[in-house]
């Protein structure tokens, strides 16, 4: 590599550094003029890289004195190569020869680094590889993080990786896992050296389990502070880096055991993962549980919100968010609160707390399309779809993009017939197909038939889903993404009835998420009974009535009858 000019400009001086995930090089960059810092990378992927930049680019955009410039990234050779400034100073590493660092000096970069990992993960963003050789000093000898190739990857450092995160039970976005790797960070610099050095690398787990590597010479405030922050259970941790700078800053720790609320905040996490994957029902039970365990439990509380907005339950869910502001006015929630908005019908507010949220999380997709959706609703059909182009071209994991800036310029008129048919070449996208279709042969019915696309629909790897639907005794099942209900005989259901529409609904058919959307038909559609006000989300079996025929709905194969 010594030698070796990279991306027509970048003369490589010598190698710097090296770690976990890759050679750190010193070159030239010959254009301005300067010295950068290089990293090379095993090529990750397109999604992965994308992720990546993202991850960079919101990051830049802090423009944080503590942290180091990312400046920009190319790919060569089968590797990826990111570009950084280059810190003059040296690292933290520099400074460990086995000999204690003064307590005041440790400290001072601890509230520090506290503070800033702090806003980085008010973006969603976990470092992941937090150590002593990522921390280095610029040319102003302020302290800077670097080497953020991690973030967001569970993958690190083992002797700094956090219990849970070595077991893989750790969320990638879950900044305790950083809490703690700040924790080991500072006491090796008190200490001088790697608090487990010695320690056989078969044995260190135990010992972090164990939890007894905190010398009792340090001072107690010290002890205590070390001992919260490197605690095997991340319940028994600081929970943000905020908590922890105000610990160093008062030279205190606050203790509040609570087993109830710690078993609590085990079942919220498990439910957000259920949640996650749309396993529903799990999610309530865990939720359930963790009420019984500790009806206080902020974190239960979101997870039951959340599960309440994902049905369109928007009373229900409004309760849950409120009560948890007012148990933790610091909850970050603003994103499921403009969600909620936005499902009430207050778009002014939904759009000010999306676009305050998207301010600190750059990287949400999903808040995007609530942004999006909030500019269809009010029809600023413009702006939607400068935004859906702009996450197109940002390659957006989900495909609800392509679909949802179409039907903005389908209102407007703007529906050129090329791009549509590269589109509909280019993404397997149903709810295009059947947009696409509605424009073709009904234009003048473009605002009850066309579908907005709700993001995880548009995820890949979407598993199939079997739904059974039966009219007057004939059941069909069917494993399609979109079933479409009505007069016309072109509808995978048709129902020759005059109180029916051609198009009278659709039902959304992807596995744990099948959901019923009326194209506001004349007569409506009822479930169980109960007219539906847009949409309704299908758990189980229903009875559904179309005009004045009746059939029955199973929602999968396993609750088939």
């Amino acid at each position: 590599m010594i030698g070796t000019v990279l991306d027509q400009k970048y003369l490589i001086v010598s190698r710097i550094g090296g770690g976990t995930f890759g050679d750190v090089y010193l070159a030239h960059d010959e254009l301005p003029s300067r010295q950068v810092a290089i990293k090379r990378l095993k090529d990750p992927g397109r999604e992965g890289l994308n992720d990546f930049v993202h991850e960079m680019r919101s990051l830049d955009q802090l423009q944080h004195p503590h942290i180091v410039r990312f400046l920009t990234h190319f790919s060569e050779a089968g590797f990826m190569f990111i570009v950084m400034e280059y810190c003059t100073g040296g690292s933290l590493r520099g400074l460990i020869r086995g000999t204690p660092l003064p307590a005041t000096d440790v400290m001072k970069w601890g509230k520090e680094l506290a503070e800033t990992l702090g806003q980085v993960h008010q973006r969603q963003i976990v470092h992941h590889d937090l150590k002593p050789d990522n921390i280095l000093f610029g040319a102003d000898g302020r302290i800077r993080i670097g080497d953020f190739g991690g973030a967001n990857r569970n993958i690190g450092t083992p002797n700094y990786m956090s219990p849970e995160m070595w077991r893989g039970e750790a969320s990638l976005k879950d900044g305790r896992v950083d809490i703690y790797a700040l924790g080991i960070t500072l006491l090796e610099l008190l200490l001088g050296e790697d608090p487990f050095s010695g320690i056989p690398s078969s044995a260190i787990q135990q010992a972090k389990v164990r939890h007894d590597f905190i010398p009792t010479s340090l001072d107690r405030w010290v002890q205590e502070l070390l001992s919260k922050a490197t605690h095997p259970e991340p319940e028994l941790r600081f929970q943000t880096m905020e908590e922890f700078t105000e610990a160093i800053d008062a030279r205190r720790v606050n203790y509040v055991f609570d087993r109830e609320r710690v078993q609590a905040h085990r079942l919220a996490t498990r439910a957000e993962k259920h949640l996650s994957r749309r396993q529903l029902s799990s999610a309530l039970t865990c939720i359930s549980q963790a009420y019984h365990a500790s009806q206080d439990c902020v974190a239960a509380i979101v997870a039951d919100g959340r599960c309440r907005l994902f049905m369109n339950r928007v009373e229900e869910a409004g309760a849950c968010f409120d009560k948890a502001l007012r148990l933790n006015p610091r909850v970050p929630i603003q994103r499921e609160l403009g969600w909620l908005n936005l499902e009430a019908g207050n778009y002014a507010r939904a759009i000010s707390l999306l676009t305050d949220h998207l301010q600190r999380h750059s990287d949400d997709y999903e808040a995007y399309n609530l942004l999006l959706e909030c500019f269809y609703r009010t029809e600023r059909f413009e702006a939607g779809m400068r935004l859906a182009k702009m996450m197109v071209k940002e390659s957006a994991p989900s495909t609800c993009f392509v679909n949802n800036g179409f039907i903005c310029g389908a209102r407007i008129g703007i529906a050129d017939e090329q791009v549509v048919e590269r589109a509909l070449a280019s993404v397997d996208e149903p709810f295009l197909t059947h947009n696409v279709l509605a424009v073709r042969k009904s234009p003048d019915l473009l605002e009850r038939l066309l579908l907005f696309e709700n993001y995880r629909f548009g995820l890949p790897k979407q598993k199939a889903n079997v739904v059974r639907i039966d009219v007057g005794g004939f059941p069909r099942e069917f494993s399609i993404p979109l079933v479409s209900v009505g007069r016309d005989e072109a509808n995978h259901v048709c129902v020759p009835n005059t109180l029916v529409s051609r198009r009278h609904c659709v039902i959304v058919n992807c596995a744990g998420d099948v959901w019923l959307y009326d194209l506001g038909s004349t007569f409506g559609v009822f479930v169980d009974g109960n007219r539906v006000k847009g949409k309704v989300w299908l758990d189980g079996v229903h009875t559904i009535r179309v005009g004045e025929v009746e059939m029955t709905v199973s929602s999968s194969k396993d609750l088939l009858l």
